[in-house]
């Protein structure tokens, strides 16, 4: 079969969002547990779990690399609590 040198691309479509964009994770009324969430990523993660006001985040720590003082702004919230484990 001899090839004329016309090749056809094709072209894929971008990729959909992510179905958690929109998900309940970011609308709804949520608990969520935080293991480590004294360190360094964890805090970045209460902090980021804390700006829906309709989370409650519960965070379990042993500070053995992480410190209170990372979720300082946090302790006192009603929908905040701490667990030294």
């Amino acid at each position: 079969m001899a090839s004329n040198g016309d090749h056809q691309t094709t072209v894929k479509p971008p990729p959909s969002p992510s179905p958690l964009r929109n998900s309940k994770f970011s609308q709804s009324n949520m608990r969520i547990l935080v293991t480590g969430g004294a360190g360094f990523i964890g805090s970045h993660l209460v902090d980021k779990l804390m700006e829906n006001e309709k989370n409650e985040v519960i965070v379990a720590d042993n500070y053995f690399t992480g410190s209170k003082d990372n979720l300082r702004k946090w302790i006192g919230q009603p929908r905040f609590e701490l667990i030294r484990h």
